[in-house]
């Protein structure tokens, strides 16, 4: 249609009630493949795209639209998750500013502090899936943001074990909520294709974290006093500072995105159509809950988390005591504590260059590889070699960067909105299983080689490394499985009939046969 004509319905109203009818034929169209109706005439997704718009991929329009999207979404996601694990980490450097002693607490009570947020993560696991239906998506992330910040300021004014056990609990509750509201913001945004180089700047957090984490301490710890609790209330701060902006700028899918106008949402949204998982949060579905019960996935992506949460929870509260007890002073591991966060940051370059160029599932596997060498190095290099000894640690933490591939699993190989949650919930629920066992392998009488930590973390790094190829392999089994269902459709006359707009209809990737798994 020409601009003329457009502009000829607008004024006498024919292009709104056409696009009415459009919209309503397609809402019926999708109501005979079971879509909920209700939700489908609420959704903003759809009500955009029933104006249809002519679309290019690699038109100047739609790039000029990524680069908007690139320059909102992904510096937020990556400086909201390193504050989060920068203030996550913050009790591990309090323990080297004396707060131990300060607050009078006993080797198993500080363990115990490491554990006890992630019994906080398990409390709020499920009122956060549930608001996370029932409020819009960004404000309950800036929301939870701003909570959180303000949680990580009370820590400064707790002197005991009770006070400290309190705040870590809540801080666990509140934060729980973080990985499954990014992961949801970057499969609305982003093509299958652009996931992995997105969800691999926003796993560069774990490295900056690291980095900005020991930077912080090392500047705090040249302080006389009032170490400890300088940290908290400068690290809380900056995260409730941002938890602000976030409300007012943070947007959860295109529709949401004040940034841009009517035609870039449309644009947005179709650059997102062949991934064929949606891009809105609909009401909940119990079928696509039960769907999630029976996805083997849903299995797997819980022990994974279990597995790599282990050796997290133990180097997140010992990671700066293991690199003194390498015969560094306190304040030397502090600074050292930065040389891993740059590590995993090039390091997660490094996996993306290995996955472009084979697979997913083998870039995450040579991260896990890369692991088991680092530990075997701590675990058998004469105490006499410090420096060898901290190069092994440094290569240890390279195993969180395999949980960024998983995440493009779940990104781009989940469709429907009450079952990505479910797979976000089984995501958080094994992490956090995982960090509440991974302190406790650290027991005084090992102290300060702790043998037998190291010896359960690197079992179950091997263990990560079958889980996360089970995975892959599924999903490789999963797609030949459908292309020869296809091909035998093809030479019996059954033509598969596609619905307008079924991308966007909150079908699961059960339902939606022509969707291809990543691998």
């Amino acid at each position: 249609m020409s601009s003329d004509k457009k502009e000829m319905d607008a004024a006498s109203g024919m292009d709104g009630e056409v696009g009415d009818i459009s919209k309503a034929t397609k809402i019926e169209g999708l109501a005979k493949i079971g879509v909920d109706k209700e939700a489908a005439e609420k959704d903003k997704a759809l009500e955009l795209l029933s104006a249809q718009i002519d679309f290019d991929p690699n038109s100047a329009e739609a790039k000029a639209v990524l680069r908007k999207i690139d320059l909102k979404i992904i510096p937020m996601v990556l400086v909201v998750y390193t504050l989060m694990l920068v203030d996550k980490n913050s009790l591990s450097y309090a323990a080297i500013m004396g707060v131990k002693t300060d607050a009078n607490l006993t080797a198993s009570e500080y363990s115990w502090l490491g554990s006890i947020v992630y019994f906080g993560y398990l409390a709020g696991e499920i009122p956060s899936t549930f608001f996370m239906q029932r409020i819009p998506l960004a404000k309950y992330f800036s929301g939870m943001v701003i909570i959180w910040g303000g949680i990580v300021l009370m820590h400064a004014a707790c002197h005991d074990f009770g006070g400290l056990a309190a705040v870590r609990f809540l801080l666990g509750a509140i934060e729980v909520c973080t990985a499954p509201c990014v992961i949801y913001i970057l499969g609305s945004w982003y093509t299958k294709e652009e996931q992995i180089a997105r969800v691999a700047l926003w796993y560069t957090s774990s490295g900056f974290g690291n980095l900005f984490g020991g930077f912080f301490a090392w500047i705090i710890y040249q302080a006389g006093s009032f170490r400890w609790q300088g940290l908290f209330l400068f690290e809380g701060g900056l995260t409730f500072v941002l938890g602000i902006v976030l409300y007012f700028t943070l947007a959860a899918s295109p529709t949401d995105a004040k940034w841009l106008n009517k035609r870039e949402k449309t644009i947005a949204l179709e650059r997102c159509r062949s991934n064929k998982t949606g891009t809105e949060v609909w009401r909940f579905n119990k079928e696509q809950l039960k769907e999630s019960f029976r996805d083997p996935r849903f299995y797997l992506i819980f022990m994974l988390l279990v597995s790599t949460g282990l050796p997290n929870g133990g180097l997140t509260v010992f990671g700066p005591s293991i690199i003194s007890a390498f015969g560094f002073t306190n304040e030397q591991s502090t600074l050292l504590s930065m040389a891993p966060g740059a590590a995993a940051v090039f390091g997660t370059f490094v996996a993306l260059f290995v996955a472009k160029h084979t697979s997913r599932t083998i870039g995450g596997l040579w991260t896990l590889l890369l692991s088991c060498v680092g530990v075997v190095m701590m675990l058998t290099i004469p105490e006499e070699h410090a420096a060898a000894r901290y190069g092994g640690y440094i290569l240890t933490l390279q195993f969180p960067i395999s949980v960024m591939f998983l995440i493009t699993f779940m990104t781009a190989g989940v469709g429907g909105s009450t079952k990505k949650l479910a797979f976000g919930a089984s995501y958080q629920l094994g992490y956090t299983v995982g960090n509440i066992i991974g302190p406790q392998t650290y027991r005084q009488q090992d102290a300060p080689n702790y043998y037998t930590a190291k010896y359960t973390m690197l079992a179950f790094l091997l263990i990560t490394m079958v889980l996360l190829a089970s995975i892959g392999l599924l999903h490789m089994y999963w797609n030949k499985q459908r292309d020869r269902q296809d091909a035998l459709d093809a030479q019996n006359g059954i033509e598969h009939i596609a619905i307008d707009n079924e991308e966007f209809a909150d079908l699961t990737d059960f339902q939606l046969k022509s969707m291809r798994y990543p691998v």
